[in-house]
Protein backbone atom coordinates (compact mmCIF):
# COMPACT_ATOMS: atom_id res chain seq x y z
CA UNK A 1 0.00 0.00 0.00
CA UNK A 2 1.21 3.19 -1.25
CA UNK A 3 1.23 6.04 1.78
CA UNK A 4 1.73 9.61 1.45
CA UNK A 5 3.74 11.84 3.78
CA UNK A 6 0.72 12.84 5.90
CA UNK A 7 -0.43 9.62 6.21
CA UNK A 8 3.15 8.34 7.62
CA UNK A 9 3.42 11.56 10.07
CA UNK A 10 -0.87 10.40 10.82
CA UNK A 11 0.51 6.75 11.52
CA UNK A 12 4.21 8.17 14.02
CA UNK A 13 1.80 10.07 15.54
CA UNK A 14 -0.76 7.27 16.03
CA UNK A 15 1.49 4.93 17.35
CA UNK A 16 3.39 7.38 20.27
CA UNK A 17 -0.19 8.05 21.28
CA UNK A 18 -0.70 4.07 21.55
CA UNK A 19 1.43 3.47 23.84
CA UNK A 20 2.81 0.34 22.09
CA UNK A 21 6.17 -0.04 20.85
CA UNK A 22 6.78 0.34 16.89
CA UNK A 23 7.22 -2.75 16.46
CA UNK A 24 4.11 -4.00 18.02
CA UNK A 25 2.56 -0.74 16.30
CA UNK A 26 3.57 -1.60 13.08
CA UNK A 27 2.77 -5.49 12.90
CA UNK A 28 -0.55 -4.25 13.85
CA UNK A 29 -0.88 -2.08 10.85
CA UNK A 30 0.37 -4.86 8.88
CA UNK A 31 3.85 -3.02 8.02
CA UNK A 32 6.90 -4.52 8.57
CA UNK A 33 8.44 -3.18 11.29
CA UNK A 34 12.01 -2.34 10.07
CA UNK A 35 10.30 -0.34 6.96
CA UNK A 36 7.97 1.50 9.80
CA UNK A 37 11.10 2.71 11.54
CA UNK A 38 12.74 3.40 7.89
CA UNK A 39 10.26 5.70 7.20
CA UNK A 40 9.98 7.24 10.01
CA UNK A 41 13.77 8.48 10.35
CA UNK A 42 13.46 9.50 7.15
CA UNK A 43 10.49 11.69 6.61
CA UNK A 44 11.35 12.69 10.58
CA UNK A 45 15.30 13.40 10.38
CA UNK A 46 15.18 16.53 8.87
CA UNK A 47 11.49 17.78 9.16
CA UNK A 48 11.92 21.91 9.09
CA UNK A 49 11.60 23.56 12.50
CA UNK A 50 10.23 26.66 13.28
CA UNK A 51 12.13 29.10 11.76
CA UNK A 52 13.22 27.56 8.19
CA UNK A 53 16.99 28.33 8.99
CA UNK A 54 19.76 25.98 9.83
CA UNK A 55 21.75 27.10 12.60
CA UNK A 56 25.36 28.59 11.83
CA UNK A 57 27.61 28.59 14.84
CA UNK A 58 31.34 29.73 14.05
CA UNK A 59 33.98 28.11 15.52
CA UNK A 60 35.50 31.35 16.96
CA UNK A 61 36.08 34.57 15.69
CA UNK A 62 38.49 34.45 12.92
CA UNK A 63 37.00 33.93 9.75
CA UNK A 64 40.23 31.49 9.29
CA UNK A 65 38.20 28.93 11.86
CA UNK A 66 36.49 26.17 11.07
CA UNK A 67 32.80 26.30 10.27
CA UNK A 68 30.09 24.02 12.28
CA UNK A 69 26.72 23.50 10.72
CA UNK A 70 23.90 21.70 12.87
CA UNK A 71 20.85 20.80 12.48
CA UNK A 72 19.20 18.78 15.21
CA UNK A 73 21.13 16.03 16.14
CA UNK A 74 23.05 16.34 12.89
CA UNK A 75 26.46 18.33 12.60
CA UNK A 76 28.83 18.68 9.82
CA UNK A 77 31.99 20.63 10.15
CA UNK A 78 34.17 22.46 7.14
CA UNK A 79 37.53 23.05 7.63
CA UNK A 80 38.97 27.07 7.55
CA UNK A 81 38.82 28.31 3.93
CA UNK A 82 35.88 25.72 2.22
CA UNK A 83 34.85 27.47 -0.46
CA UNK A 84 31.78 29.77 0.31
CA UNK A 85 30.11 29.14 -3.34
CA UNK A 86 30.86 25.37 -3.01
CA UNK A 87 29.25 25.50 0.76
CA UNK A 88 25.92 27.48 -0.55
CA UNK A 89 25.66 24.86 -3.25
CA UNK A 90 25.88 22.35 -0.08
CA UNK A 91 23.00 24.22 1.77
CA UNK A 92 20.53 24.49 -1.44
CA UNK A 93 21.05 20.70 -2.23
CA UNK A 94 19.68 19.78 1.20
Amino acid sequence: MHRTKEQWLALFAEQAQSGLTQTEFAKRQGIIPTYFSYRKRQLLAFQDDDSGFVELTPQGLLLNQSILLRKRDVELQFPAGTDALWLAALLRAL
